[in-house]
């Protein structure tokens, strides 16, 4: 194996360890032993997310061929930026609300005998809502889906710059577009500022991500 090739592999396992976080996420949600009250919010950041990971697999077939070793770390560092945010994107199975009385019992943690532990996060409903709106929840996905576009987008036109290639224009706006509607998703918690937000989004990342795999672009 040629030295890009060992590149790629190591590079499809982390996205592939993202995916499988991902469904590992979803099929959490849909199991019966803790019901879940469900918000579409999340669901589409998760699919955006989801496409996201497989254009920059696709992509990374074409950008990494001739990579040589100083391009080694900063594709790393952007699909590992990218394993995070797929981690990020729905909440863990033991995930509950914060109470916003600290003094207040826990219904999760009650007086129960040695050697028993409590059940009652498998009966609590799994608040979809809640989580997505949580301000950890906003700090870290969006701020890991930040640092992620933002690694990428430099290490890939610094390795088309090195290559003797040209800076790609669109792609610094489109990408500079998505950063801005990612940094504006933070502060809020907003209804009305996160849901045209989210559509847009996705839109934009599923046309980059079907452009990119049919050759459109």
């Amino acid at each position: 194996m040629t030295q890009p090739e060992y590149i790629v592999a190591l590079l499809s396992i982390i996205v592939g360890l993202g995916l499988t976080d991902l469904a590992q996420s979803v099929r959490e949600l849909v199991r019966p032993r803790r019901p879940t009250n469900w918000h579409w919010l999340p669901l589409l950041w998760a699919a955006s997310t989801f496409l996201l990971a497989v254009q920059l697999w696709w992509n990374a077939f074409s950008s990494i061929k001739d990579a040589t070793a100083q391009f080694f770390f900063p594709y790393l560092t952007s699909f590992l930026l990218l394993y995070l945010t797929c981690a990020f994107a729905l909440p863990d199975p033991e995930w509950e609300a914060p109470r916003k009385n600290a003094a207040e019992p826990s219904v999760d943690s009650p007086d129960l005998p040695a050697g028993e532990t409590p059940s009652g996060n498998e009966t609590t409903p799994l608040d979809l809502e809640a989580f997505y709106f949580s301000s950890l929840h906003r700090r870290w996905y969006f701020g890991m889906f930040i640092a992620f576009v933002v690694t990428g987008q430099v290490g890939f036109q610094t390795a088309r710059v090195l290559g003797g290639g040209e800076i790609i224009e669109r792609a610094f706006l489109t990408n500079g577009v998505l950063v801005a509607l990612l940094a504006a998703l933070i502060p809020t918690d907003r209804w009305w500022v996160h849901a045209p937000i989210s559509v847009l989004c996705f839109l934009m990342i599923g046309g980059s991500t079907i452009n990119n795999i049919l050759g459109l672009a």
